[in-house]
């Protein structure tokens, strides 16, 4: 998405719910008692949506963006009611069983699809040459043991200066799925980068520095602070850039993705609270995601993972495996 199209993507946000925003981000400055709260664990990437969500709501969270996999393990030892997640959860062959570890606590859960995201590359604003790459470049500088450290080490005819690299960190649901599509193994990335789950504080190392490449959410770049978000903009990948059509469309390849929340059924069936909090997420979340600049699944997708939660449908759809390529609607049985 050009620079162009991001600041006109957020003024007509900006348009359409200025009353919402004020309200929501008025809630979110509140020093709210966690006591009593519902306890969410999770991707720092989702958070945004899910307290969103809470704020439109008035609902009472207890929210910790300690990253996908990190959050995980709270959810599979049955610590949280709701997890936030950037990957479907992980079963046998992967770093951890998340699958065998819910099973052997007694966990069980529903999956539920809230949204689609992309992952994109991010460059200072001030960087004209470097916004169309290739995925072949793109894992050339990202891979293990990568030798690119200058821009001239990608294409020969740009600038003989040092590339600095950001991201997200071991633990996050987004590195995982970042890595995985780079390398071809989760956790395998060039490892002399500056990391955060600190989405906000990413946005802003980038904007601090033109000579700098960081990848996070499409949804959280767009979500940056506006003195950073002026200072910063994405990268077509072969030509692509991750727009909402482009995501919705599978165009985006291989970075787009479904992003998630599960739920605890024992906790949801012992508290109220936390179901009426679900009930009002998978009712609401549609028209909330513009709030916070992230996709809405395709609305035939959206009822079905809905239905999902209404029927309690327990389970993955995905088999274990967060990395395979993902068909929405043939995971949730829906017709094309």
């Amino acid at each position: 998405m050009t620079g162009t199209g991001r600041r006109q993507f957020a003024r007509a946000a900006a348009a359409l719910t200025g009353v919402a925003l004020v309200a929501s981000l008025a809630a979110c400055g509140s020093d709210a008692d966690p006591e009593g709260a519902i306890e969410i664990s999770g991707s720092a990437t989702v958070e945004p949506i899910t307290q969103a969500v809470a704020d439109r709501g008035g609902f009472d969270v207890a929210i910790r963006a300690e990253g996908t996999t990190d959050g995980f393990e709270r959810f599979c030892a049955g610590e949280t009611a709701v997890h936030n997640a950037s990957v479907p959860v992980p079963g046998a062959g992967q770093l951890t069983d998340f699958l065998a570890e819910c099973e052997r606590n007694d966990v069980e859960f529903v999956e539920i699809p809230v949204a689609l995201d992309a992952l994109t590359l991010v460059i200072h604003a001030t960087n004209t040459f470097a916004r169309d790459l290739t995925m072949d470049e793109v894992r050339r500088m990202w891979e293990p043991g990568s030798e690119v450290t200058t821009w001239a080490d990608v294409r020969p005819e740009w600038p003989d200066d040092e590339v600095s690299f950001y991201g997200r960190p071991d633990g996050s649901g987004t590195f995982e799925y970042f890595s995985h599509q780079v390398s071809g193994e989760a956790g395998e990335l060039r490892d002399d980068y500056r990391a955060t789950d600190d989405v906000r504080e990413l946005a802003g190392w980038l904007a601090e520095d033109p000579q700098g490449m960081g990848f996070m959410g499409a949804g959280n770049y767009l979500a940056a602070p506006g003195e950073d978000r002026d200072r910063i903009t994405n990268v077509a990948i072969d030509g692509v850039v991750p727009t909402r059509e482009e995501a919705q469309s599978g165009a985006y390849r291989p970075f787009t993705r479904p992003l998630f929340v599960y739920v605890n059924t024992d906790l949801a069936a012992e508290d109220e609270d936390v179901t009426r909090f679900v009930d009002y997420y998978v009712d609401e979340v549609q028209s909330i995601l513009p709030l916070v600049y992230f996709y809405p699944l395709p609305d035939d997708v959206h009822d079905a993972a809905a239905e999902r939660w209404h029927d309690r449908t327990p389970g993955t759809m995905f088999g274990g495996d967060p990395f395979g390529e993902v068909d929405l609607r043939e995971a949730l049985g829906t017709e094309g």
